[in-house]
């Protein structure tokens, strides 16, 4: 059975476009309560077409709908995320953000093992200005 336009979200993000199915969004994430079962108010304005406007960052979203499409799929959802830290840096705030736990928390398993491989001062300095992780990766070692 083929879906319906209705059941088709667009984004713009940051001047890139992208569209997923309703159903790819897990039940219990914000993406749900705004798009499935309109629960909580979407933040987002809707241009023309019924395009919504997010003004976040583009690499990042796209990582976010692939790890939505994984899960939905029960498919390897940590093969979306990026090998760059930089990159993973960045998906760390967004899937904050987005209130993306599981997300987030692999995300930054992945920068420690990036501070594992190299110098780990970028990376605490990135997570230093996180409301999530303010201390760094000394403390998350420290504790283990």
């Amino acid at each position: 059975m083929a879906d319906k336009p209705e059941n088709v979200v667009r984004f713009d993000v940051g001047g890139t476009r992208f569209a997923t199915l309703k159903r790819t969004f897990p039940a219990g994430t914000l993406f749900y309560s705004w798009f499935v079962s309109y629960t909580q108010k979407i933040p987002f304005c809707q241009l023309d077409g019924g395009v919504y406007f997010v003004d976040r960052d583009p690499f990042s979203f796209g990582v976010i709908l692939n790890y939505f499409r994984l899960r939905h799929s029960s498919q390897l959802w940590e093969a979306c995320l990026p090998k760059d830290p930089d990159r993973l840096a960045m998906l760390t705030q967004e899937a904050e953000y987005f209130r993306l736990e599981q997300l987030r928390e692999q995300a930054i398993c992945l920068l420690q093992s990036c501070s594992e491989k190299s110098d780990t001062a970028y990376v605490n300095e990135v997570l230093a200005k996180s409301a999530s992780c303010p201390q760094g990766f000394k403390h998350i070692l420290a504790s283990d």
